[in-house]
């Protein structure tokens, strides 16, 4: 029987090397590449909604008390973690495993100002959705000199 190996074609020579070396003979060992996420970045839309901005993120696997918003004036700040456990119960025998832990941030600024205390977050099925309304804008007074 012919085993199927997979490639990568700009992945690290040692994980296609160790891959190679640990995938033959049917060993359960596979590249880390294949079980490490293949990007941290956050994936995010930003609305405007003309009186206030709709953010979306992405935040796949992580859970709602691990993420973190930030907002002051028109700058947001999001970071969040993620980590990957394996429980093993008594008597296990554990051949391979492995672990990994991710952390998102981005931060970035909005055309305008936020109103801080009327901003709303919701985080459900690995993704948070962002309601921020836009500080009214506020005209400069003329002062008289006296």
């Amino acid at each position: 029987m012919n085993a199927i190996i997979r490639r990568e074609p700009y992945g690290s020579i040692f994980d296609q090397l160790f891959s190679d070396y640990f995938t033959r003979g049917n060993w359960p060992l596979t590249s880390r590449s294949e079980e490490l996420p293949t990007s941290v970045l956050a994936r995010m839309d930003v609305v405007d909604k003309g009186d206030r901005y709709l953010v979306t993120v992405d935040l796949p696997g992580v859970k709602k008390e691990d993420i973190r918003v930030t907002v002051e004036g028109a700058r947001v700040s999001i970071a969040a973690e993620s980590k990957s456990q394996t429980e093993t119960k008594e008597g296990d025998k554990v051949l391979h495993t492995e672990r990994y832990a991710s952390s998102y941030a981005r931060s970035f600024e909005l055309p305008a100002e936020v109103t801080e205390e009327k901003a709303d977050a919701n985080y459900e099925n690995g993704v948070l959705r962002l309601a921020l309304p836009k500080r009214a804008h506020v005209e400069g007074r003329r002062l008289t000199i006296r």
